[in-house]
């Protein structure tokens, strides 16, 4: 076993032959602020930029990821267990709104009354709207919680953007108990609590911590394991949402909701931290303290962060996560509405689609992605269909799984039945990896202290990217469902139209240069 040293990074990490325990030692020149290799004299450095970042790979990640996995599997579950319900609860409130009648006098009003074209575009809008609400509060505050935890650590800012999910439904339940005193809109107010950055930073904490603990060579199958932890709560749970409403009703399966919450958020106190800087020399300057300083440092900061636009790929990958998330949402509420709508099926029974997408999940991620992954790799594979490692792999992974998602929501828009939609679902799945290997690609381009401002500012473009398609979605839905007949599956239209231009854009991305690769080592050099 030995050590080795990245062409990329430019430090030492663990590897397949390197010890889980033992002494890592980093190189005496430091590396840019974003640019692997390159001096820091030659970026907008940050002043603390010069500090020495100790990666802990040696603190055993093993025990690390499967804490991890705990704690995201709750959370994801409690996320996915509010879907369901919530979108019952209020679909029923504009019911009585629509129909004049008050929730406290009447009986229920049938479900099937609910499907009117005006009461399921209120609804699609009513949650568009939130949701927007909610990714440009995140975008305000994602930045800088990323520079937080980059200052003092990843655990403190992934306790508090836990914290803030668990407001955000508490104060969604409150409007939802409350119908004759409070107004449907006034859900709207529950994004006030993404100040503390919600799911957003949640998730590039997450990437942050993980690609702490994990060396480059495991870094994607890490992104993948917690990917699909994460879908194992989101698109399993909508079942059990749906068997606990059929007997209970919305409201106890919103309880248990927030309770996973809870739960989730108190265990984040047994992770440990994974980001440490070491104490500065004595030829090194400490920051003045001052208001005046500090703002100047965190200015210089940003201008550090921002300048990893100038790398071409990363661009690239950053313009991909701007028209990234409608493929996302389609599968998430919206799906649940329009299922409901367009093949009246009770809100409580959609939980159980979802479910179906989440098991062919969870098999692309666990058992397919791994193999083809190995395959491309592997010396006996035909030289056609090999790559010569596994920057190029997830490229190359990374590109055809847009073409899935092409393709598979081509079929969902056009389905006149559900299975047919089910069949596209499960095409749609073969994509799954997506999102992973987009990151670990742009990680190769920066070096570990700013990895976790790299994975922030993904996030926060997927978040901006939120911001327009909830509302893209809403708008699309409810104009299918004025111009009637199979022009109700239009949302899906407008999905693959955004997957054919990330297929596109994923063309023009590169990897990083290596000392073997002078034709792409231009590319970083600018």
């Amino acid at each position: 076993m030995s050590e080795e040293t990245t062409g990329d990074d430019d430090i030492v990490v663990a590897t397949e032959r390197t010890p889980l325990v033992g002494d890592l030692t980093r190189p005496e020149t430091p590396t840019s602020a974003w640019k692997p290799g390159h001096s820091r004299a030659s970026t907008l450095a940050s002043t603390t930029a010069s500090a020495t970042v100790h990666i802990p790979t040696a603190q055993k990640p093993g025990a690390v990821l499967a804490l991890f996995f705990l704690i995201v599997f709750a959370a994801s579950a409690a996320d996915a267990f509010k879907i369901i319900p919530m979108t019952r609860i209020f679909e029923d409130i504009l019911c009585h709104e629509h129909y004049g009648k008050s929730r406290g006098s009447v009986k229920p009003i049938d479900e099937a009354l609910c499907k009117v074209d005006v009461i399921q575009s209120r609804l699609a809008y009513l949650f568009a709207v939130q949701e927007a609400l909610s990714a440009g509060i995140s975008c305000l505050v994602a930045l800088l919680w990323a520079i937080v935890a980059d200052r003092i650590g990843r655990k403190p800012v992934y306790a508090a953007s836990s914290i803030g999910m668990t407001l955000h439904l508490l104060i969604t339940m409150i409007v939802g108990w409350f119908p004759d005193a409070l107004p449907p809109r006034s859900v709207w107010v529950a994004s006030i609590a993404f100040v503390l950055g919600g799911s957003p930073v949640m998730n590039a904490c997450i990437y942050s911590i993980i690609s702490d603990v994990l060396p480059e060579s495991s870094r994607a199958i890490g992104f993948m394991r917690i990917h699909v932890t994460s879908m194992v709560g989101n698109l399993i749970s909508p079942a059990l949402a749906s068997v606990m409403m059929s007997l209970t009703g919305p409201w106890p399966v919103m309880l248990l909701s927030f309770i996973l919450w809870i739960v989730a958020t108190a265990m984040i106190t047994l992770i440990p931290e994974t980001f440490h800087r070491a104490p500065p020399s004595d030829n090194e300057v400490s920051p003045s303290t001052t208001f005046k300083s500090r703002a100047l440092e965190g200015l210089n900061q940003l201008k550090d962060s921002l300048s990893m636009i100038r790398i071409p790929s990363v661009a690239l990958i950053f313009s991909i996560c701007l028209i990234s998330i409608p493929v996302v949402v389609c599968t998430l509420q919206f799906m649940v509405q329009f299922i409901s709508k367009r093949y009246q099926v009770p809100l409580a029974k959609t939980g159980y689609v979802q479910s179906v997408y989440g098991v062919a999940h969870i098999v692309v991620v666990l058992l397919i992605i791994p193999f083809i992954s190995a395959l491309l790799v592997h010396p006996s594979t035909p030289g056609w269909l090999r790559v010569a490692d596994e920057r190029s792999r997830d490229l190359k992974l990374v590109r055809w799984s847009y073409g899935t998602f092409i393709v598979g929501s081509f079929v969902l828009g056009l389905s006149p039945v559900l299975p047919v939609f089910v069949a596209g679902l499960i095409l749609m799945s073969l994509g799954s990896g997506s999102a992973s290997f987009a990151k670990s690609i742009a990680a190769t381009h920066v070096d570990a202290e700013h990895r976790s401002r790299l994975f922030t500012i993904m996030t926060l473009l997927e978040v901006v990217s939120d911001v327009w398609a909830t509302p893209a979605l809403a708008g699309l839905f409810t104009l299918g469902m004025r111009l009637g007949g199979e022009w109700i599956g239009l949302p899906y239209f407008g999905v693959a139209f955004t997957c054919v231009v990330m297929l596109l854009l994923s063309m023009f991305v590169r990897i990083p240069a290596t000392e073997d690769d002078e034709e792409t080592s231009s590319i970083i050099t600018e």
